[in-house]
């Protein structure tokens, strides 16, 4: 893919996915923590890593939502508007043929 060219994911999306990832990553971390510093003993530094961990959980719940939110306006990935995928079994694929139909023909009635 060339710089510049476009992907599809506006640059926020992007963002935000990116926080997402980060965020889930980070309260995964905090649990591993919490629980080194129980088995030493330290309690208050595990209550630390607790209330950390609880930070990014709330951070991921408020970025899934805005991901969500925002989806609404999108379309899918692999969906290509005005366009039918025909039926039949989805491993037969003759040459040629891509397994779609454009919505404006009419799918063919059985001979």
């Amino acid at each position: 893919m060339e710089a510049g060219e476009p992907t599809g994911i506006r640059d926020d999306e992007h963002n935000l996915a990116k926080l997402l990832h980060n965020a889930l990553k980070e309260a995964d971390a905090c649990v591993g923590y919490a629980l080194e510093a129980e088995a030493t003993g330290n309690e208050q530094l595990a209550a630390f890593f607790r209330d950390v961990h609880k930070t990014y959980t709330s951070v991921s719940g408020r970025v899934e939502e805005m991901l969500d939110a925002g989806s609404e306006s999108r379309i899918p990935t692999g969906v290509r508007p005005g366009v039918v995928h025909a039926e039949g079994d989805p491993g037969d694929v003759s040459p040629g043929q891509d397994g779609e139909i454009p919505a404006e023909i009419p799918p063919r009635s059985a001979p």
